[in-house]
């Protein structure tokens, strides 16, 4: 389906010694190569802060579990996701609440989504795709005033641009 041997071998030469540093540096977790990536990825996306994780299923649950979430709380998510997005909502006790997509770029349906939201809301999980983010201005608007968390899922968007209705943009991250 990704043919990731050949990414590699465009790669090989750039990726092969920052890898083999770590390696042999033994520093897995927080050491100055990841601290070093965290300040360059917080660059590329212009934000103030990134927490790298191992793989996107910590990244959302540790999200997750940041937020004054509590069991049987709902989550309202799509199901075209990868398995990870719902498998931590369940993890964590949360009840997932599928909503569709809009049929042009397979991302989240706003409307749809404000149907679906009732007392028991307490988060929404948009996941950008194919390099195209989710309607964030509707979701949020939709969101103001009340105690939604909004937590996007951008394992499959990182550093796509979004556009605002007023002009402006912003990296996705």
């Amino acid at each position: 389906m990704v043919d990731l041997q050949g990414q590699y071998k465009r790669l090989e030469k750039e990726l092969s010694p920052a890898i083999n540093e770590v390696l042999q540096s033994c520093y897995f977790v927080g050491g100055p190569q990841v601290k070093a990536f965290a300040e360059d990825l917080a660059e590329y996306l212009n934000v103030k802060h990134v927490i790298p994780c191992g793989n996107g299923t910590d990244a959302l649950q540790l999200a997750l579990m940041a937020m004054d979430l509590k069991r049987g709380d709902e989550v309202i998510t799509s199901p075209f996701t990868f398995v990870a997005t719902v498998e931590v909502i369940a993890l964590l006790g949360l009840k997932p609440v599928f909503v569709d997509c809009l049929p042009d770029s397979f991302n989240i349906d706003p409307e749809k989504v404000a149907a679906a939201i009732t007392d028991k809301t307490r988060c929404i999980i948009p996941i950008h795709l194919f390099g195209q983010g989710a309607q964030m201005e509707a979701l949020m608007e939709m969101v103001a005033g009340t105690d939604i968390y909004v937590l996007e899922d951008n394992a499959q968007a990182i550093g796509a641009e979004y556009f605002f209705s007023d002009g402006r943009s912003q990296k996705l991250g």
